[in-house]
C-alpha cells in the first residue's frame, strides 16, 4: 500500500475531491461571474466597434467635403477669371469709346475755332478795307479841297484792293 500510495500517476481521493471543487468553481465562474463581465466587455466592444466606424464615415465624408471644396473654389477662381476679364474688357471699350469722344469733341472744338477765325478774318478785313477806304476818300477829301461821292469811291478803293491783293498772290473775299 505504501507503493500505491506514494505513486502519483494514481489519482487518490484528494484528487477527485480537488476536481469537483474545481469543476464547481468553473461552473459557477461560467454561469454567473462570466456573463456579468463579459456584458459590459461585449458593449465596450461593440462601442468601439460603432465609433470605428462612425471615424471611417466622418473620414469618408471629410474627403467628400474637400473635393466638393476644391471643386467650388476651382469654379469661383474660373468664375473669378470671367468676371475680370469681362471688367477689362469693357473698360477698355469704356477708355475707346470715351477716347473716340474726346476726339470727335476735339474737331468739333477746332472745326467751332476755324470758322470762328476764319469769321474774325472776314470781319477784320471788311473793317481795314472800311478803315482804308474812309481814310483814302478823306485824304482826298483834304487834297481836293471839296466832297467825293463816298459809294464810288469806296467801290472804286475796294475794287483796287481787290486787284492788289490778287497781283500780291494774297487771296481776300469780297464782302
Amino acid at each position: 500500500m505504501l507503493v500505491a500510495s506514494s505513486n502519483f500517476l494514481v489519482p487518490n481521493s484528494t484528487f477527485i475531491v480537488e476536481l469537483v471543487a474545481f469543476l464547481i468553481v468553473v461552473f459557477i465562474l461560467g454561469r454567473y461571474i462570466l456573463p456579468r463581465i463579459q456584458a459590459p466587455m461585449e458593449q465596450r466592444q461593440a462601442t468601439i466597434r460603432q465609433a470605428l466606424a462612425d471615424a471611417e464615415e466622418a473620414k469618408r465624408r471629410a474627403a467628400e467635403a474637400e473635393e466638393e471644396y476644391k471643386r467650388i473654389v476651382g469654379e469661383a477662381r474660373t468664375q473669378a477669371r470671367r468676371v475680370v476679364e469681362e471688367a477689362n474688357k469693357m473698360a477698355e471699350q469704356a477708355r475707346a469709346e470715351r477716347r473716340q469722344q474726346a476726339e470727335q469733341e476735339y474737331e468739333r472744338i477746332v472745326s467751332t475755332a476755324g470758322v470762328e477765325v476764319e469769321a474774325q478774318s472776314r470781319r477784320a478785313q471788311e473793317e481795314l478795307r472800311k478803315q482804308a477806304a474812309d481814310l483814302a476818300i478823306a485824304v482826298a477829301e483834304k487834297v481836293l479841297g471839296e466832297g467825293i461821292d463816298r459809294g464810288a469811291q469806296a467801290s472804286f478803293i475796294n475794287r483796287t484792293i481787290d486787284q492788289v491783293a490778287a497781283s500780291s498772290g494774297v487771296a481776300t473775299e469780297n464782302a
